[in-house]
This record gives structure tokens, C-alpha cells and sequence, in this order.
């Protein structure tokens, strides 16, 4: 089981971006010398919390300091784009990083969003895929002119021109063809994983997920996929907040009122509990205290290993644990987890 990182982040609304891109620069950097083989970008267009605006820019930001680690979007929101944007831009940044890019894909969380881009009437995942399979056709096809669908027309066909090289899209890295392709997975029978499994693309099950979907997930992945069981878990990403201290009252720092694992829960719950879609937190959890308590992984060294043996001992190896990156707190009993789960676990 392979370590990976992912920042969503979730910030203060005071926090100024600039000092968050570069708090992220340089956890990325920590995580890409310490044994973090995967790191994964959050995006939101209108969120105050969550104020990054493209996981393909800091995917790209990310190459430029980072030596191996897997860069990914968790996600692009391939339906807010024409699709000839967003193929070239996804070469681009597989190519600024090495082929080091994994593409999350979805169709948008947050309504603002998809109402700043027009979207927010439209039938959005369906929208996201259809846009897929023209990027698709695009980086791969041989001698791509034009494609046309539903809802999209790309074409280079009437100025395309040989000798000065122009209606020409550029490629992946060496001209590869093997693009992981993930979705996240949040609610109980979650669409997306069946999806998934059954175009043998990977999934990251949310780290607001209780223990009981987090089963639903594997167990629906692993009856939908064709694949054999040791290669399905192997498209299988597991992402957690994670609170690592050997401190023998943890709880109590865990939903203190400075306790950035509390400030994240509860502002996603809050978010879902005004859709009513907060049932992912476990059942009968109705304040965000309660919500931070079952969701997110705390304790010491030997409870989180524990926890990780049983995850192998119940399921076997997925692909990786997806360590879930938190604000810079000032306060070493939370700022120094990262470091024990990269160093110790």
C-alpha cells in the first residue's frame, strides 16, 4: 500500500492565497523526500475555504519543485471547458511533470461553481463525460481533425496546415497512453463506482466517508469490476484525515476549537447538511464534533498502523492511503503529523 497526500485545503476565509500556495509548495516538497509517492489537488472556483482554482495549475506549480512523486487532479471539472482547452492544458501539465500526472475527473461539487460557467441547469455528469471522450480522442487519435457530439464540436479541419504546423494538438508525455483516469466517491452507492469499475478507471473514497461506506465503496468496486480482485484494489485510493501524536488525550485536541481537523469537518458539514447529503459522515452524526470524531483517524502510531492492518486484513492491498493535508497550525501537536505519518507509519 503506496502513501499519498491530498490537499483540498480547506483555509480560513481570512487566509490570504498566496500564503496557502506556498504552505502547500512547501509540504509538497517534505512529502516528495519523505516516502509520499502521490500527491492530489483539490479545486473550487467560488470558495472561500477551498480558494484553489485549478488542480492542472498546481499540478503544473508542483512539477516544477518536485523530483517523483504522482501529481493529480481530484478534480477537473471537465463539463465548466471546452474540451479542446482542457486537452491541451492536460498535456501540457503531463509533460511540465514527466508523465507524473494523474487526471481526477468530475462534474463539480459546488453549485456557485457551476452557476458561474452556466452550468448550474445543466445535466452535469453525463456533460463531464461526454467532454472526456472527445479530450480523449483528441490526445490519442493519430491525425485528430475534428470530432463532433451532443454537446461539443472540435475541430482543426478548414486551418490546419501541414508545413506551418498548425491545427496540431500536442500529446501526452512521450506520447504515452496509459493516463490514470480516478473519480471520488462520496455517498452510499455512489454512481461513480460502479462507473469506474466497470471502465477499470480508479476511485479515492472520500475522506468524509464512515467506515461503513467506506465498505460500500470497496465491496461495490469489487463486484462491478472485471478485473481480478488484487488488480481491482489496485485502482482503489483510500483518502483519511489522519491525526498522528502520541499524546495520550488526542481526543481532546481533536475537536478543540483550534483543531484544524474540527475547522475542516465542520465546514464540509455544514456544507452537506444544508443538501441533507451529510449521511456520509454515519448515520445519527449530527454536529460536527461527532462528525470529527468518526471520520477522521486519530491516535498514535500503533492505532493508525492497526487501523491500516485491518483495512489490509479485511480487503487486501489497495492501492494507497491518501494522507489528507490540513492547515499550518502553529501548534506542534497538530503541524507534526504529517511527519509522523511519513517518518513512523
Amino acid at each position: 500500500m503506496n502513501k499519498g497526500i491530498f490537499y483540498i485545503p480547506i483555509y480560513n476565509k481570512k487566509k490570504i492565497l498566496s500564503d496557502i500556495t506556498d504552505e502547500i509548495l512547501t509540504s509538497i516538497k517534505y512529502s516528495d523526500k519523505n516516502g509520499i509517492t502521490e500527491a492530489f489537488f483539490g479545486e473550487h472556483l467560488t470558495d472561500r475555504h477551498e480558494k484553489i482554482a485549478s488542480s492542472l495549475m498546481m499540478v503544473a506549480t508542483a512539477s516544477a519543485v518536485t523530483d517523483k512523486i504522482k501529481l493529480g487532479t481530484l478534480t477537473s471539472n471537465l463539463n465548466f471547458y471546452s474540451p479542446a482547452v482542457s486537452a491541451a492544458q492536460i498535456s501540457l501539465a503531463d509533460n511540465l511533470s514527466k508523465g507524473r500526472l494523474l487526471l481526477g475527473i468530475g462534474s463539480g461539487a459546488n453549485n456557485s461553481d457551476k452557476e458561474s460557467v452556466g452550468c448550474l441547469d445543466k445535466d452535469n455528469h453525463p456533460l463531464m463525460l461526454e467532454a472526456y471522450s472527445v479530450i480523449k480522442k483528441i490526445l490519442y487519435a493519430k491525425n485528430f481533425s475534428k470530432i463532433s457530439t451532443k454537446n461539443f464540436k472540435v475541430s482543426v479541419e478548414k486551418s490546419k496546415n501541414k508545413s506551418l504546423g498548425l491545427g496540431y494538438f500536442n500529446k501526452l508525455y512521450n506520447n504515452r497512453k496509459n493516463l490514470e483516469i480516478i473519480m471520488p466517491a462520496l455517498g452510499q452507492n455512489s454512481y461513480n463506482v460502479k462507473l469506474c469499475a466497470k471502465n477499470n478507471w480508479s476511485i479515492m473514497i472520500s475522506n468524509f466517508c464512515s467506515d461503513e461506506i467506506i465498505h460500500n465503496h470497496i465491496d461495490r468496486y469489487l463486484t462491478y469490476s472485471k478485473l481480478k480482485k488484487s488488480d481491482a484494489l489496485k485502482k482503489i485510493r483510500l483518502s483519511k484525515l489522519i491525526f498522528a501524536s502520541n499524546k495520550k488525550n488526542i481526543e481532546s485536541y481533536l475537536i478543540d476549537k483550534k483543531s484544524p481537523y474540527l475547522n475542516v469537518v465542520e465546514t464540509i458539514f455544514k456544507k452537506l447538511k444544508m443538501f441533507n447529503k451529510h449521511n456520509c459522515f454515519g448515520a445519527n452524526i449530527n454536529t460536527p464534533e461527532d462528525a470529527t470524531r468518526n471520520v477522521v483517524l486519530y491516535g498514535n502510531e500503533k492505532k493508525i498502523k492497526s487501523y491500516i492492518r485491518n483495512i489490509k486484513n479485511k480487503y487486501g492491498n489497495i492501492s494507497s492511503l491518501v494522507y489528507v493535508a490540513v492547515p499550518k497550525t502553529n501548534i506542534p501537536i497538530y503541524d507534526n503529523s504529517l511527519k509522523i505519518f511519513c517518518k513512523k507509519i
